[in-house]
């Protein structure tokens, strides 16, 4: 390479090294610090509130289907399956096939889910992921492929 092709690419190596600096910075920005790891935006709520042990906390997340498990059938019935949060943690989300649909999710599958919170040491569980049938709790809704199940 000679020294004018030098001279000229130096500029886009600089340039090269600002951008990557502005990208990480705002990276930064948009992470939230919780525990000892960063929390995505989409699971912030959730991983902040498995660390405070939170319980009856409305929340929001999109999270990947890390397992499906079997139904709950003792008393009124759930949908059972586990997200698998950025921090290496897992959430269950109990959805009452009585007062929603039956989501069609499998393994792998990227949901958005509103519910109520509950910290336990296997970290956690959302419920309530359906149309409130009280006027005293909110409603909650499970988002998957363009469709709302609530």
């Amino acid at each position: 390479m000679s020294n004018l092709a030098l001279k000229r690419s130096i500029p886009s190596v600089a340039g090269l090294l600002l951008l990557t600096a502005l990208v990480l910075s705002s990276c930064d920005k948009t992470a939230q610090r919780s525990g000892n790891s960063f929390a995505p935006p989409q699971q912030a709520q959730v991983i902040t509130a498995q660390d405070q042990r939170q319980r009856a906390v409305e929340v929001t997340i999109t999270a990947p289907v890390k397992r499906i498990l079997p139904d709950d059938t003792e008393g009124l019935p759930h949908q059972r399956f586990l997200l698998q949060l950025a921090n290496g943690s897992t959430v269950l989300v109990a959805h009452n096939t009585n007062e929603a649909p039956r989501v069609p999710i499998a393994e792998g599958d990227l949901v958005t889910i509103h519910g109520e919170y509950g910290w336990n040491p296997k970290g956690g569980y959302i419920h309530w992921t359906h149309h409130s049938d009280t006027p005293r709790h909110e409603g909650g809704y499970i988002d998957f492929n363009g469709q709302r199940f609530q």
